[in-house]
């Protein structure tokens, strides 16, 4: 059965005692599939892509770093725009399969926040998307 599915109900997606789901499993299969170096690991890496991919930001004069990495979260503006050119951007590229970065706002300011979750992910992979938002020209 497809545990996304609600309209379903299988008892293996729920715990013991049926109330609610073993959410609790795929860490715990992780953990000891995989130890808890490989989780630090993933974890270090991803928080060091987000400095990287903030460094980077901070280096290129049409963009402006609001505040330093949070973990692996970068908040990001690119100078001029407003929600309507982010969200138009974000929609545009989320379409076409390229990547996933949705417009949200700081402190009442529009930006951009991309969050960096896949452990492999660097900072070769995701510099494309500043450079396609420095030549992007919104509709």
């Amino acid at each position: 059965l497809d545990a996304v599915n609600r309209g379903d109900w299988n008892p293996s997606d729920y715990a013991y005692h049926l109330s609610r789901r073993a959410r609790g499993l795929p860490l715990w299969f992780g953990l000891a599939t995989y130890g808890t170096q490989a989780y630090t690991d993933a974890v270090d890496g991803a928080i060091r892509t987000a400095a990287s991919f903030a460094d980077e930001v901070s280096a290129r004069p049409q963009f402006q770093l609001l505040l330093p990495p949070e973990l692996s979260v970068v908040l990001f503006t690119r100078i001029g725009w407003s929600s309507e050119q982010y969200a138009e951007w974000s929609k545009r590229r989320a379409g076409e399969g390229r990547y996933l970065v949705v417009p949200t706002s700081w402190r009442g300011e529009p930006c951009l926040r991309i969050c960096i979750v896949h452990p492999l992910t660097e900072l070769g992979d995701i510099v494309g998307i500043l450079d396609d938002l420095a030549t992007y020209q919104p509709a």
